[in-house]
């Protein structure tokens, strides 16, 4: 195919105008069509010359196939320089009407829809060799085209042809902004889905691993300890409310009407983490120089949703067992280590979403950290992380 079309941005009814005779012209070409035809058939019917007849059917074909320049550019442009050299053959100089609006039409349409340049080149010199081939044969009467006429002739076909071009470049560059934005935005989409996949992952996974372990505990004492499985019962409501709450938080920036801007947790909130995981049977120590404040939000909530991700693996998957979280500040970073003993007794099989680990470094990597996992000699499992920490003083 020579002609390829200009992508347009769809309209809202595509699928019903892709129908009818839309697929084949459009207002706009109906009316340049229709008003050429007007203007040829009463030049053809109010000055008659030669044939009358032959006058109308040459008004026809100049002007009708306008309708379709669009779809078939390439294929309207040979129809008309052919009408006009078949019709001075024939008419010679009793031929009156001169179809250079039609053939300016056309030069502007191919430069506009034909892709490749060559074509679109070759195509845009049919108007010039019609009209000299014409006038080879006495189209144009005693008037003739001279040499100044031939070089009008050249500048207006040259710049209706540049015209066109320039129109072509312009909606290709628009239709690549477009689709540009539309990338970009949904690359920001993409991105703000995993973001919020992420935290949904860690609140949901961290907590209901506590509320699980506390609801069990509870009734394990509701009869023989009412008030241990009342402690238990407390607890797993506040563990609960707390997931709700942040959860609440996360979805709530996300809209713009009265957006809450909560700060997330941070290394401020490392102690709480440690005590729902005593609170739920293990032995857990913590030890930090870290400073709780001056850290960039987004590292330190990165360090907390690593210890707080390794502390939720460890109640699945060593439950009982002692633990140790120790978080270090070395000027430029934050290095920390969670690790485990094995669990006293052999623990049950526990199913994981398998999207810890590898969502604990993607954390990681995204202030240009690393996460570093594996079994320890003891049997238990060793987490390490280092954490860039921007902005910190």
């Amino acid at each position: 195919m020579i002609a390829s079309p200009i992508p347009a941005p769809a309209p809202v009814h595509a699928a019903a105008e892709s129908r009818g005779w839309r697929r084949w012209t459009s207002p706009l070409d109906l009316a340049i069509a229709g008003g050429i035809g007007v203007w040829a058939v009463l030049e053809a019917l109010l000055v008659p010359s030669g044939h009358p007849v032959a006058q109308l059917g040459f008004a026809l074909v100049i002007s009708l196939p306008l309708a379709v320049r669009r779809r078939f550019p390439a294929a309207v442009m040979l129809v008309v320089a052919a009408a006009l050299v078949l019709h001075a053959a024939l008419a010679g100089p009793d031929a009156t009407f001169n179809p250079f609006p039609s053939l300016l039409v056309a030069t502007f349409t191919v430069a506009e829809r034909v892709t490749p340049l060559p074509w679109a080149i070759l195509l845009g010199l049919v108007p010039i060799a019609a009209m000299l081939s014409a006038h080879a044969l006495g189209y144009f009467g005693a008037t003739g085209i001279e040499t100044a006429g031939t070089v009008f002739l050249v500048f207006f076909v040259g710049s209706t042809w540049a015209a066109g071009r320039i129109v072509r470049h312009r909606a290709l560059s628009l239709e690549r902004t477009r689709e540009g934005s539309e990338q970009r935005a949904a690359e920001a989409a993409a991105s703000e889905r995993r973001r919020i996949a992420r935290e949904l992952h860690d609140i949901v996974a961290h907590s209901l691993s506590i509320v699980a372990l506390q609801a069990a505990a509870a009734e394990q004492f509701v009869e023989r300890d009412p008030a241990r499985a009342r402690t238990h019962l407390q607890l797993t409501r506040r563990t609960a409310q707390s997931a709700l709450d942040e959860m609440r938080h996360l979805l709530e920036v996300l809209r713009e009407d009265e957006a809450s801007y909560a700060p997330q947790p941070g290394l401020s909130a490392l102690p709480d983490l440690i005590a729902e995981t005593r609170a739920a049977g293990h032995r857990c120590t913590l030890e930090t120089d870290a400073p709780a404040e001056g850290i960039a939000d987004g590292p330190a909530l990165a360090v907390y949703r690593i210890v707080q991700e390794s502390l939720t693996n460890v109640r699945k998957h060593a439950p009982g067992a002692d633990i140790a979280v120790v978080v270090r500040w070395t000027g430029r970073a934050v290095e920390l280590r969670v690790e485990n003993g094995p669990a006293p007794a052999r623990p049950a099989a526990a199913d994981g979403s398998g999207r810890g680990l590898p969502g604990m470094r993607e954390r990681a990597r995204l202030y240009g950290g690393s996460v570093d996992s594996g079994p320890t000699a003891a049997g238990g499992w060793l987490v390490q992380a280092t954490i860039p920490a921007g902005g910190a003083s």
